[in-house]
């Protein structure tokens, strides 16, 4: 299909930006006196090899801006005093580091402070429930990606591995690489892949956001991925646990089933997975390799031959390569057909051409495909059996058996970003940046075909309507033969960005920030659903919907008071002009869909806006006490393929779900209230308590256009509201030991746990709810923890004149959570009491073990992790619930097996695991 989506598309947009853009920078501050605390005016501050810096007021204060997140050297100096140095300090992105210096007489010499962790336990400008994690924390982490970092912190929750925070849907989290939202607008879904080589920090903020963020109503996910540094680094790193590749044993699940590390109670296992090993080992291997330092062309070749550039030009860039199952050949992996092949990366080319000018050129990309896997047995695990010959026990016809590339699609995935970062400091107290961006995602699967290619690939709408599938059950209900209904899907978003931004530290209590954003999209889908009687379903769309936003912000910063306080305009305009005037005469009866009379009084849907003010404070009560406070409206446009999938208004088959372009974007009004106390240099408590209100949530309505024929709406009906409190106290390194644990208690209620509810209650013949229930994901409780011991180099016993124990550290991580609800089967009413039940309890305890060795400036890491050390039987879903509640033996008390009658293996999350990595940095 064409892609309007070009290069001229992308020149007439260089004047709006993104919805959810982020900062990348932060700021050091403070205050600067002689021995007896005068302030001392015109002093130099600098930032050491760099050529930021600034001179003391009136009162001894400086700031410094527009400083990239990582450690710096900060130097005061003045005439006649001696320079202070303190090494180390720490900037986050969207924070203040305050570093107060103090200059003694040129007579009693120059010191040097060295600072351990000084990003404060307290960050004083901070308003939000906001968590950081750095490079150095992320590489100690049993983690794989980016994903399990913000599982770990308070007030989320990854139920089914789909994320969510403080109870909102899914989709309602931004997820910002470098400044740039990197989310499918057809789903609000991050589906990208940052290898973990090259993020520097990840922030993760669950609530009270300020007004530069937009179309997000639950939380910022942002990472700032790392630059080259002056000098040549790198790192080449390896783990996993397909030990069958890698020529360690004969059987990739490495002694199946008898091993204590592959896991071995699972009864009927081999039974339900045609004698392959079904959940236990990975069979993953994964190796990343990064590199970073000067551009060598322009930065040592030229110069080498006499040619001088001028300028500062470095560059940074990683590339991940990942397989699980044995890949496409092998497919060995923890469930059937459950294999996946992945090559991901970034890079980035910093220029400095002055002092006062950054440009950043920035690349992602990632290509992924995939078997297929579902929970649902139709869509999954009831193919398990297709491999194998089948004999009709009533006509005893012979099935031989087929690859299961055949029955279920293969996935491919395509990410692709490429974009520019201009940063002009205007003085050393404002500066503009100046983003452009394209993000591209494709997702297509298809089956294939045994004849060769794959199934109906030249094939037309009306093919596909001639296509009758011949699926053939058993008598247990498996497939033997036929290829499954999820038969072809193409789909793309291509998302072309810019935004200005213009951040000005007016003087040391006001930094004014100020920008224009918008994007502009071009989204296609097209699927077929060969479903069960003959029923042919199809979805077709190519849309160029736009979104233009504006804001606001000051920062004040007092001695007894910080307060963020912004404004956020946002307009969506869905660019749609055939919708009916009629919801209840949508068609004319005698045009067929796609034909220009087909939709009854064509009219344009009205552009939507809305305005989201948001407060916050920060409060000193003591020198180790803080009081936060937030408030704000946050405004999201629903998830694109709503308004469009369907929305030709095509009602020719059984039970049509109809998009609605008309949907107005969902809303959500948040507090949060909480005191952070800190009992020492190294230790802190943060309470907080959190409201939100949420409303416009998507939801369906079943509209008739005839006395027996109807039709389903996405409508703007639904609403929720989530309360609860959290609890984490942190404990920084000291004496080997650090420690970060947290505890949620939260209430999730709604009408409704998805936009499709309506339409399933319909279906099953049931009362559509008009009483608030707990939401699928109500999680009550919810605990993590993660400690660490670690012996830094040159530390720890000696043996001779070695310190045989440095580089050697081990983590520890717990998560723990209360069962989520479900609904009881077999009440014999139409009007079900929603979600009365819970699921059992969940408990897991990674452990990872690290040894670091140091030859000069390199290190060699070699680490073995260990999940779900207990090897704990977590149920994380029900297949059936009418399976669950049965009493199967006879007993008098439900069975509560979630794994359904066909004993699909994935109602259970993985028993224990074991990887081995290995890592050379230098």
């Amino acid at each position: 299909m064409p892609r309007r989506a070009s290069t001229i598309t992308f020149a007439l947009v260089l004047l709006m930006a993104v919805s959810a853009m982020a900062a990348t920078t932060g700021k050091i501050a403070g205050r600067v006196t002689d021995a007896s605390g005068t302030p001392l005016i015109g002093a130099t501050v600098m930032i050491v090899g760099t050529s930021y810096g600034a001179m003391t007021d009136q009162n001894g204060e400086y700031f410094i801006i527009n400083l990239q997140p990582g450690n710096y050297d900060v130097i005061g100096r003045m005439v006649g005093m001696g320079d202070q140095t303190m090494q180390g300090v720490s900037v986050l992105v969207d924070m203040t580091t305050r570093v107060d210096l103090t200059l003694n007489p040129v007579t009693v010499g120059s010191t040097v402070v060295t600072v351990t962790d000084q990003r404060g336990m307290i960050m004083m400008g901070q308003s939000a429930n906001v968590s950081v994690v750095s490079r150095d924390e992320i590489k100690t982490m049993p983690v794989a990606g980016v994903a399990d970092i913000v599982s770990q912190q308070a007030g989320t929750s990854t139920q089914g591995g789909t994320l969510r925070i403080r109870g909102g849907r899914s989709g309602e989290v931004a997820y910002i690489v470098d400044g740039v939202a990197q989310m499918d607008p057809q789903t609000n879904v991050y589906d990208a892949s940052i290898p973990l080589s090259a993020v520097a920090e990840t922030s993760i903020i669950t609530g009270g956001f300020g007004a530069e963020y937009g179309n997000a109503q639950s939380g910022i996910i942002n990472v700032v991925t790392r630059e080259g540094g002056r000098s040549y680094s790198g790192s080449l790193s390896m783990n996993g646990n397909d030990f069958q590749s890698l020529g360690l044993a004969s059987d990739w699940s490495w002694g199946y089933p008898g091993t204590w590390w592959a896991g071995s109670n699972f009864e009927g296992v081999q039974e339900f997975a045609g004698n392959k090993p079904a959940m236990f080992s990975e069979a993953r291997l994964n190796a990343e390799a990064s590199i970073g330092g000067p551009e060598p062309i322009t930065q040592l070749l030229l110069p080498a031959m006499g040619l001088n550039v001028g300028g500062d030009i470095r560059l940074f860039g990683s590339i991940e390569w990942l397989q699980t199952g044995g890949g496409a050949d092998g497919n060995y992996g923890s469930r059937n057909w459950n294999w996946n092949e992945q090559w991901a990366g970034n890079g980035k080319l910093t220029i400095r051409p002055t002092p006062r000018t950054k440009i950043n050129l920035t690349t992602t990309f990632r290509e992924q495909e995939a078997g297929f896997y579902s929970t649902t047995p139709q869509y999954g695990w009831a193919y398990n059996l297709f491999e194998q010959d089948y004999i009709d026990p009533n006509s005893g016809d012979t099935i031989l058996g087929q690859s299961i590339a055949y029955a279920l699609p293969t996935r491919f995935w395509t990410n692709l970003s490429y974009g520019i970062n201009l940063t002009q400091t205007l003085s050393d107290a404002s500066f503009l940046e100046f983003k452009v961006n394209q993000y591209n995602y494709e997702f297509a699967y298809k089956i294939r075909d045994p004849e060769g290619g794959w199934l109906g690939e030249d094939w037309t709408l009306e093919d596909w309507l001639a296509y009758t599938p011949t699926r053939v059950l058993d008598s247990n209900g498996y497939y033997r033969s036929g290829a499954s209904r999820l038969a072809w899907l193409d789909s793309y978003s291509t998302t072309s960005t810019a935004r200005v931004d213009l951040t000005s530290q007016v003087n040391q209590q006001h930094q004014l920030k100020f920008g224009i954003e918008g994007n502009y999209y071009d989204i296609y889908n097209y699927d077929i659903d060969t479903a069960s009687g003959g029923n042919i379903y199809s979805s077709y769309y190519h849309h160029f919907p736009h979104q233009f936003a504006a804001y606001a912000q000051d920062k004040m910063e007092f001695r007894g008071m910080i307060v963020n306080a912004g404004v956020r305009f946002d307009y969506f305009d869905p660019n749609f002009d055939d919708y009916p005037a009629d919801l209840t005469d949508p068609v004319n009866p005698d045009a067929n869909p796609g034909d220009p009379d087909y939709i009854r009084n064509p009219v344009s849907v009205s552009a939507k806006y809305h305005l989201s003010p948001r407060v916050g404070f920060s409060h000193p009560i003591t020198e180790r006490d803080v009081l936060h406070f937030t408030y704000g409206h946050f405004f999201q446009v629903p998830q694109l393929s709503n308004l469009y999938d369907g929305s030709n208004f095509d009602l020719t088959g059984a039970f049509p779900i109809i998009g609605n372009p008309d949907l107005a974007p969902e809303e959500t009004i948040a507090y949060e209230m909480g005191v952070k106390h800190q009992f020492d240099d190294i230790t802190l408590l943060d309470v907080t308590g959190f409201y939100k209100d949420i409303t416009g949530l998507t939801d369906m309505q079943k509209n008739f256009f005839s006395a027996v024929d109807s039709y389903d709406l996405f409508i703007n009906a639904d609403y929720g509201n989530v309360r609860g409190a959290e609890f984490s106290l942190m404990r920084r390194p000291s004496n080997f030991i650090s420690f970060n644990t947290n505890y949620t208690y939260s209430i999730a209620r709604g009408k409704s746990s998805s936009a499709r509810q309506n339409y399933d209650y319909n279906w099953a013949g049931w009362v559509i709810p008009r009483r608030e229930s707990p939401l699928n994901w109500d999680q009550r409780h919810a605990v993590n923890a993660n400690f660490d011991f670690r012996i830094p180099r040159g530390e720890g016993p000696l043996w001779g004149a070695n310190h045989w124990l440095e580089g050697f550290g081990a983590t520890i991580q717990f998560s723990y959570g209360s069962g989520y609800p479900y609904t009881a089967s077999a009440q014999g009413t139409a009007d079900p009491e929603i979600n009365g039940r819970r699921m059992p309890w969940t408990e897991t305890t990674d452990l990872k073990v690290n040894k670091t060795w140091w030859i000069g400036a390199t290190s060699v890491d070699l680490s073995v992790w260990v999940r779900n050390l207990f090897d704990r039987t977590n149920v994380a879903r029900i297949i059936d619930t009418a399976w669950y509640d049965a009493d199967q033996d006879g007993n008098g008390e439900p069975d509560h097996n979630p794994r359904g009658s066909y004993g699909t293996p994935d109602a259970y999350d993985a028993r224990r695991q074991l990887r081995f990595g290995l890592e050379f940095e230098w």
